[in-house]
């Protein structure tokens, strides 16, 4: 006989004075969240605010625990990536609340470069103590949850097929090191295929180069034509080196894999894996023309 596991009493929304969520900047003031976080880059970190105040006589009394010992543990939780399924979820701070200091308030800073595609943001309120206590419909294990309220936000476009751009001296980062001379340099690691695609990738242009700085900030077509090329060729590559497709098709929405993946299909539409390797091997020309004109960005106005 399979087990059935009985509900266990919560309470509702009225007994928790809620204030919102309030998103910004570190060290800025904050502001109420919107559907979309807007004017942000994968440079930014995000900090975020709550305060709950909770009734806990009612509360209590809703949950048939003796108000004197009941404790409450706050938890704000944040996820992030694409789809309705967050890739990462993290448990950003917690805070145990009584009768003699109901309220709190709970603020955390979440790092720009874990966020990709959407801001999940959750607060929960679960049972810290007693355990084994009340009666038959009380909530009787630790962490048990009794309330949750939940925010999703939209990083400006979903974060699809983005990475940041930086200009950075490269005599400075790289001094005394060949790639101090080199336009551009993309920084990532291959074997992080299934780490975020836009927090884990970066273009970093030299600013001492003053023409191609130049080109870039301009906007100059064929420029970022080159550079994007030169990033989608170095993951393309590196997922052509996964040991089968079926390997390669496992990673998830978001990650570095999963846009290597995409631009593969854009670039090579149609064509078996094993083909784009053979071309790769025996045609390199073609191989890297092929990646070249799908990063094509137009001519520009």
């Amino acid at each position: 006989m399979s087990r059935i596991a009985l509900p266990f009493l919560t309470f509702p929304n009225e007994l928790v004075n809620f204030s919102g969520w309030m998103i910004g900047p570190p060290g800025e003031p904050l502001s109420p969240a919107s559907d979309i976080l807007e004017n942000w880059d994968y440079e930014q970190d995000i900090q975020v605010n709550v305060h709950v105040d909770v009734d806990f006589i009612e509360a209590a009394d809703r949950l048939g625990i003796d108000a004197a010992d009941l404790k409450l543990a706050v938890v704000l939780v944040a996820g992030t990536g694409t789809g309705s399924l967050p890739r990462r979820v993290d448990r950003l701070v917690t805070a145990v609340i009584d009768i003699d200091e109901p309220a709190v308030t709970l603020e955390a800073t979440i790092p720009g470069r874990t966020l990709s595609g959407q801001l999940q943001l959750s607060l929960r309120i679960v049972l810290e103590a007693p355990v084994d206590s009340g009666g038959p419909l009380s909530a009787k294990q630790r962490g048990a949850r009794l309330w949750q309220y939940h925010k999703h936000i939209l990083i400006e476009d979903g974060g699809d097929s983005r990475f940041p751009i930086e200009l950075a001296s490269f005599s400075e980062s790289f001094k005394a090191r060949p790639e101090q001379y080199a336009p551009w340099l993309v920084d990532w690691s291959p074997t992080t295929l299934d780490a975020d695609f836009s927090g884990n990738v970066r273009l970093y242009v030299n600013s001492d180069i003053e023409r191609v700085c130049a080109r870039f900030v301009e906007g100059d077509a064929l420029t970022l034509q080159a550079m994007v090329a030169d990033v989608m060729t170095q993951l393309i590559e590196a997922s052509l080196d996964v040991e089968n497709e079926a390997e390669l098709d496992r990673y998830e929405e978001g990650s570095i894999g999963y846009q290597a993946r995409a631009w593969i299909e854009m670039s090579f539409p149609g064509q078996s894996l094993e083909n784009i390797r053979q071309m790769r091997t025996y045609a390199p020309g073609k191989f890297k023309a092929l990646i070249l004109a799908t990063a094509d960005f137009g001519e520009g106005d």
